[in-house]
């Protein structure tokens, strides 16, 4: 893990995360009270009180602390990104199925590995699932009946999608290792770029995820902060389906990138062994 890429996509993802959080502030009128209360003349007094060396201090402590609020944040939207997983698991299958035809050999060449998740994961996305006719119905049994108690567990993982998600983090794990290793080379820039772009857009979306629901919450309590009917309908039918889509669109856009380029760089990897086997078995042949 390269340590200064990781802090600059968590200052910039956490950065724009408070931005957001000021602009609902703003827009919901608490920022009027909060600088209100910060220019009061009991606040200018008390603090006057305050010795200057601990006032350095405590100028000091507050700027530490801001920093580490902007790098916490963005380490914590990079965990809540996973929430997009689902959408960009059907974006994966999508290219799956654009490359089938080649894929086929790669994977029958290391079936040992990643054939029983490719399997699982076509088999999911293909709906041919029988989450829906295994499970068992929830009944007294359950406490007792051992066999009952393990299918339902295991229905229940297949329907919540815990078993596809499992062989896709495999899946794409193997594919980035395989152009990692076959390619000899470790300075791939090109897919590093997209990858900490992807990154860097979930992280910008997951905000967005979160001031949608702000924004939905403040709708609904609009008459405990004075706020006009048209006021609240306007974020209701407008700006909160707004931020919702303009979320998922540049998710679902950088990793679609991300998904091109790993995706080409894993045939042009295939292509590139199978000419150097083809090579060397020839080399090695009588004449």
């Amino acid at each position: 893990m390269q340590i200064g890429s990781r802090f600059t996509e968590y200052g910039l993802t956490g950065g724009f995360f408070w931005i957001c959080q000021l602009f609902f502030l703003t827009y919901s009128g608490q920022a009027k009270t909060l600088l209100s209360y910060l220019s009061s003349e009991q606040l200018k007094q008390q603090l006057e009180q305050i010795p200057s060396w601990i006032s350095q201090i405590g100028s000091t402590a507050i700027s530490a602390l801001a920093i580490i609020a902007v790098f916490v944040a963005g380490l914590l939207l990079d965990l809540l990104a996973v929430y997009f997983r689902q959408r960009e698991m059907g974006v994966f299958q999508r290219h799956l199925v654009r490359n089938s035809d080649w894929l086929g050999r790669l994977i029958a060449d290391h079936k040992a590995y990643c054939e029983a998740d490719y399997a699982e994961f076509e088999r999911r996305f293909s709906g041919t699932s029988p989450a829906t006719d295994m499970r068992p119905r929830l009944s007294i049994s359950l406490f007792w009946n051992r066999e009952r108690r393990q299918r339902y567990v295991a229905a229940v993982k297949e329907s919540s999608g815990w078993n596809v998600a499992r062989a896709y983090e495999r899946l794409w794990s193997f594919f980035a290792s395989y152009v990692l290793v076959q390619s000899g080379s470790s300075q791939l820039n090109f897919m590093v770029d997209q990858y900490y772009l992807w990154r860097a857009g979930r992280g910008v979306s997951i905000s967005l995820v979160i001031l949608t629901f702000e924004v939905w919450f403040l709708s609904f309590v609009y008459p405990l902060i004075h706020m006009r009917p048209i006021e609240a309908s306007f974020l209701v039918s407008l700006l909160a389906p707004a931020l919702g889509a303009l979320a998922i669109i540049i998710t679902l856009e950088t990793y679609s990138r991300l998904c091109f380029t790993l995706f080409a760089l894993v045939y042009v990897t295939q292509d590139k062994r199978t000419v150097e086997l083809a090579k060397t078995a020839y080399s090695a042949s009588p004449d």
